[in-house]
């Protein structure tokens, strides 16, 4: 596959917006031009996960497992929350963890597309929606019964915010483990419309009990810089 890609490059960053990566001498695309990138068969992995060296799937799936061991549960009962779900690779990770049933949540059509192609099977349902849209989504997902909740970077910057956070929290019962990773950037408990600020918020009003909060290097800049973030893990309260 990486031969299949040999003509990628990475380019930037640019002060101004961000990273870009060079498809040919004809397309220059941005990083996080997801509708472009997942239209390729296995481009986001060799880009994200390979070159870039992207960590966040296999720590936050490894927290949720974790987690679930810490609180005696076993894994082949679990329905499990993946919000942000992308190409599928963090229900992959969850489902050879040993997890029964994992139910994908993605704002994205081309993401759903491009894990219904690439990951077949994966995942019981993979449901297109925005967790800060709140109620839609929510009756989407009555029928299952979930038992826990993972996301990779999903939560942050461009992507989802506090609300849609509060708002998946919102599905799992009491005693629910979760595990969750976020830029430090935007858990800088300065910002009152920050994840800091909320996660605080969560776990001062016994919605969520923090089990482990760790900082780890998520993947480096397309200029090799790394970026840092943070697993949170946890149980709902």
């Amino acid at each position: 596959m990486a031969d299949a890609f040999a003509g990628v490059r990475l380019l930037g960053p640019p002060v101004t917006d961000g990273e870009y990566i060079e498809l040919s001498e004809h397309e220059t695309v941005h990083l996080h031009e997801y509708t472009r990138i997942y239209a390729v068969p296995g481009l986001y992995e060799h880009v994200v996960q390979e070159r870039l060296q992207c960590r966040s799937p296999q720590v936050a799936a490894e927290g949720l497992l974790r987690a679930a061991a810490s609180l005696g549960l076993e894994p082949e009962s679990m329905t499990v929350l993946d919000v942000g779900s992308g190409t599928g690779l963090v229900g992959e990770l969850v489902r050879r963890g040993g997890v029964a049933k994992v139910v994908g949540v993605d704002a994205l059509p081309a993401a759903r597309e491009a894990c219904l192609r690439d990951r077949p099977g994966v995942y019981a349902d993979y449901v297109v929606g925005d967790f800060q849209l709140g109620d839609g989504l929510r009756e989407a997902l009555s029928p299952y019964a979930f038992g826990g909740l993972v996301s990779a970077g999903a939560f942050g910057g461009t992507h989802a915010t506090p609300r849609a956070l509060v708002n998946a929290l919102g599905v799992l019962p009491p005693g629910a483990p979760v595990a969750f990773t976020i830029h430090e950037q935007w858990m800088d408990e300065a910002d009152p419309d920050g994840f800091g600020v909320a996660v605080e918020r969560l776990v001062a009003d016994g919605r969520l009990e923090l089990l482990e909060r760790t900082r780890f290097q998520h993947r480096v800049t397309t200029t090799g810089e790394p970026i840092f973030y943070q697993l949170l893990v946890g149980r709902t309260g």
